[in-house]
């Protein structure tokens, strides 16, 4: 009986010996493999958003192209500084018009003056001892030789954005043209990224000055600095704060925003220092940093004069590769167990069986945390809807599928107005805007269509087998119809939804058609009154509409 109980006890060790070794083999198997996919998945975000971002200062730069041919042309017909300077105060209203919230004043540098578009009397420029050609815009631009260039971006604290001035020197070699920019659109792509729980991004200048962050905090920070340099920005703001005379409430006001955000940026410098050594000596390469006791994947890329710092929590990093590890380790666990329990059948005949329907039990609870949070992972947590991810697979995937006949229209959905109601109503009000919003586009969609909540108050649809914009535009009419109706029955705010379109057949390119929509959608939102528009066949030209 002893030595039979001795054998026993003998054969548990081994099997649990060849448990643990094959379990500790298959996880660093699986670990390494997910380590990989984490790794191309970093840099491919990294990527698109360098990407994203070129596009932004592509379209800045075009934009100032058109401007430098308007002011040669005025030259050319009307050299006299006088008329030059009547001439840049009519620009500045039809730039504005152009350019939204973009633009910030225009100013050139002309046969010895100094010349703007500001009704600001040049007496209180002079002043001030201003001279056009010490300043940073003018010097840049004769450095720059001819070419346009940007000039290092800086906090306005005054009204919470990055500006950054744009210039070129002209063939006369004295000549610059110049004008100012409020780099909003670098924050709002910033902040529109959510491929990772949780995730943190910032695009900074050569200098390490952060001109986008998923906190809005850090703008203005400069990454560059030694935490002690940090700590004393912080520390001189307060000592300006103190000699600043107590009436001047505007400058009061200015330096208490800028102690804020260089306290919250400093605090955040501290955690990151070690962190951020790390990375500078793995540029382009994901590292695992640890930052105030979090264990984060971590990526700094550099592109000429701009650099991304990508920082995403393990544990998101891990919940986005979901299907890589835990359904394989599954798999194995599940073949120890049938394995073992067959081995000890003949010896353990009713242990097997009670353990055979507790493996089942243990099977179906695995396969249905893995459902949930495979379905968690697809859904946007507001709407109830596909979220971006999702939807931007699904369509990868319909696109590939489409056959030679097939079409269907792509709409890109934007709110009007809706800023307005989250500053007047609040946050919650908000949410039950957009939660209104997609109940009435998933209403009006048919079954084998789809839709998404892409992130804030922006939606997509797909209409499939479809290549009539005219029903594309009675979708769109007849869900702003139903939301106005809608909001009033339940006495809540409204707004309108515009929406730009594009066909989309048989071997176009998912970014191509979103970006040909986008186009059209910022047609439609000139309108802010839920206006549809829609791109030409070769995508760089709409038509829009009520």
């Amino acid at each position: 009986m002893e030595k039979q109980k001795l054998c026993m006890r003998r054969r548990i060790a081994i099997y649990t010996a060849v448990f643990l070794i094959i379990n500790v083999f298959a996880i660093a198997l699986l670990a390494q493999k997910e380590t990989a996919s984490v790794n191309e998945s970093l840099l491919s975000h990294a990527q698109d958003t360098e990407n994203e971002f070129n596009d932004i200062m592509g379209n800045y730069e075009r934009s100032f192209r058109i401007f430098v041919e308007m002011m040669k042309r005025e030259l050319e017909h009307n050299p006299d500084p006088e008329n030059m300077w009547n001439y840049l105060k009519g620009m500045d209203s039809l730039l504005l018009d152009i350019e939204g919230e973009t633009f910030d004043g225009l100013y050139m540098y002309y046969m010895g003056r100094y010349i703007y578009s500001w009704d600001t009397p040049y007496s209180e420029y002079e002043k001030t001892g201003y001279d056009a050609t010490e300043r940073p815009w003018y010097k840049d631009a004769v450095k720059g030789n001819g070419g346009i260039v940007f000039t290092p971006p800086y906090m306005s604290y005054a009204n919470h954005y990055i500006l950054t001035t744009i210039s070129q020197l002209q063939p006369d070699r004295e000549t610059v043209f110049a004008y100012d920019i409020k780099m909003g659109a670098i924050q709002e792509l910033v902040s529109s990224l959510n491929k990772y729980d949780s995730e943190q991004v910032m695009i900074f200048d050569e200098s390490g000055t952060v001109i986008g962050s998923t906190e809005p905090d850090y703008l203005g920070g400069n990454l560059y600095r030694s935490v002690e340099e940090s700590l004393m920005a912080v520390k001189e703001a307060e000592k300006e704060l103190e000699a600043v005379d107590s009436s001047d409430t505007d400058a009061i006001e200015k330096i208490k925003d800028r102690i804020q955000y260089a306290d919250e940026f400093s605090k955040f410098r501290m955690d990151f220092d070690e962190g951020f050594t790390k990375l500078c000596g793995r540029k382009n390469i994901p590292t695992i940093i640890t930052v105030n006791n979090t264990k984060y994947y971590g990526l700094l890329t550099e592109n000429g004069k701009f650099g991304f710092l990508v920082l995403v929590p393990f544990m998101s990093a891990a919940k986005a590769t979901l299907s890589i590890w835990l359904v394989p380790l599954l798999a194995i666990e599940l073949l120890l167990v049938y394995i073992f329990g067959r081995i000890t059948k003949d010896q353990k005949n009713r242990e097997l069986k009670a353990a055979y329907i507790e493996l089942g039990q243990i099977q179906n609870r695995l396969e249905i945390a893995l459902s949930a949070a495979q379905k968690a992972a697809a859904v946007d947590d507001l709407t109830g809807m596909m979220n971006f991810k999702s939807f931007r697979k699904s369509m990868i995937d319909i696109l590939r599928e489409m056959e030679e006949k097939d079409s269907g229209i792509l709409i890109m959905i934007d709110g009007d107005k809706f800023k307005y109601i989250n500053d007047n109503y609040g946050h919650g009000v908000g949410d039950e805007v957009i939660k209104l919003s997609a109940q009435m586009i998933v209403g009006r969609i048919r079954t084998n269509d789809i839709a998404s909540r892409l992130h804030g108050d922006e939606f997509a649809i797909f209409v499939s087998d479809a290549s009539d914009y005219s029903i594309a535009r009675r979708i769109m009419e007849d869900i702003n119809k139903t939301i106005a109706k809608e909001a009033k029955r339940r006495n809540m705010p409204s707004i309108t939804l515009s929406s730009g379109a594009v066909i989309a057949r048989r071997g176009d390119s998912y970014l191509e058609l979103s970006k040909a929509a986008d186009t059209a959608l910022y047609e439609a939102k000139k309108t802010h009154n839920g206006a549809f528009a829609f791109a030409d066949k070769n995508f760089d030209k709409t038509d829009s509409g009520k």
